[in-house]
């Protein structure tokens, strides 16, 4: 199934595919930060909102008009989407159920059908777990779990993702 573009001559299924993608995930992105303003109030992370949220929003959109269907367009919003579910979880102080949006949002990102995106996503989650979990445990005003966590915690966490990953991967190189 192919496309004709004006500018390029056909498009290839995987271009449409990607550029269809991008379009769907920063409509994601915006109903995500539309759903970060709604917390706000809850623990005033306004600041957090407009400094995380918006330029992930905002990058995200200027890169789909700009480089739309690209690997580098499809890796940031992936990444995006994790920046909201690590944004959403400190909004709500480390509640339990706000790290449901971790494996919904990796899941989304097999709309690319590409397998780089969901481990580049899982790779920035991870990081943001460990580096939070240390940074909360040190006393820093950052929340990722709302009780002690522990490298443990990080772990029981990131043996979820992989999984996760290992399964949105392997689909997403099925023909």
């Amino acid at each position: 199934m192919t496309s004709t573009s004006t500018t390029t001559g056909p498009e290839s299924y995987e271009t449409t595919l990607a550029r269809g993608g991008d379009r769907f995930l920063v409509g994601v992105l915006a109903a995500l930060f539309a759903i970060s303003c709604g917390l706000a109030p809850w623990h005033d992370t306004w600041a957090e909102v407009f400094a995380i949220g918006a330029p992930a929003l905002a990058v995200s959109a200027w890169l789909t008009y700009a480089q739309p269907g690209t690997l580098l367009t499809r890796c940031t919003i992936a990444v995006a989407l994790m920046v909201f579910a690590a944004l959403q979880i400190h909004q709500a102080h480390g509640m339990l159920e706000m790290h449901f949006a971790v494996f919904v949002l990796l899941a989304f990102v097999l709309v690319y059908r590409d397998w780089r995106p969901i481990v580049v996503a899982a790779g920035a989650i991870a990081v943001h777990h460990l580096a939070f979990d240390l940074m909360q445990r040190a006393g820093q005003p950052v929340w990722v779990f709302a009780n002690d966590g522990g490298f443990g915690i990080v772990l029981v966490h990131a043996a979820y993702v992989v999984f996760e990953t290992a399964v949105l991967v392997a689909l997403a190189v099925r023909p």
